[in-house]
């Protein structure tokens, strides 16, 4: 049975359309993929602020050699502000977003869009759920760049304080008071972070 001219310019119109369906599919879903990937960066907060006899400890979401880990450092204040290990978790994927509850006994970390897993201070996994859980909050400071001067202001209250970091390159993304005082500082970067003593 021959072909007329007609069904040929038919099949191979459903073939075309066919092909621009599976290329359009594929194109979509490695778009997609590129969306959801995370842009490995350091995220940290504070779990406890120090004092004179006290030493500040932190949470430090960050990519440590290729694997994401959350770290609990004490910062010895007395030892040239040494970072000491307390705890470590090695995690599957990096992190998005790090928060403390507001009771600051657990530190929740989010790295999927619908996932969220509450650690201990000790990082023992106390409990998983798929939506933003309710009561958490930041150690973060909202601060701005004076773009004349090139040092960071942070309003507390009736007062500002003032960050040097001229010195650095980059924007930081977060800023963390350290000190009852407000004299140190944690101050995070994309990809490190640095002590900063308040002017």
């Amino acid at each position: 049975m021959q072909e007329s001219k007609r069904e040929k310019f038919l099949r191979f119109l459903l073939i075309g359309i066919c092909l621009l369906v599976v290329l359009g599919g594929f194109l979509y879903s490695s778009s997609s993929d590129k969306v959801e990937e995370i842009k490995p960066s350091i995220h940290a907060e504070v779990l406890s602020r120090g004092d004179e006899s006290r030493n500040p400890v932190i949470a430090v979401a960050k990519m440590l050699e290729e694997q994401p880990v959350l770290v609990i450092y004490e910062i010895d204040q007395k030892n040239q502000y040494y970072f000491k290990v307390l705890h470590s978790v090695s995690l599957h994927k990096p992190v998005k977003t790090l928060r403390v509850t507001k009771e600051h006994n657990g530190i929740w970390v989010q790295m999927e869009e619908k996932k969220w897993i509450l650690f201990s201070e000790g990082l023992e996994v106390l409990q998983e759920r798929e939506s933003d859980p309710s009561t958490v909050t930041s150690s973060g400071e909202a601060f701005q760049i004076q773009k004349d001067t090139g040092l960071i202001s942070i309003s507390r209250g009736s007062r500002d304080v003032q960050l040097d970091l001229t010195d650095k390159s980059g924007e930081p993304k977060e800023i963390h008071s350290l000190s009852g005082d407000d004299s140190v500082w944690l101050v995070v970067f994309q990809k490190d972070m640095v002590l900063a003593r308040s002017r």
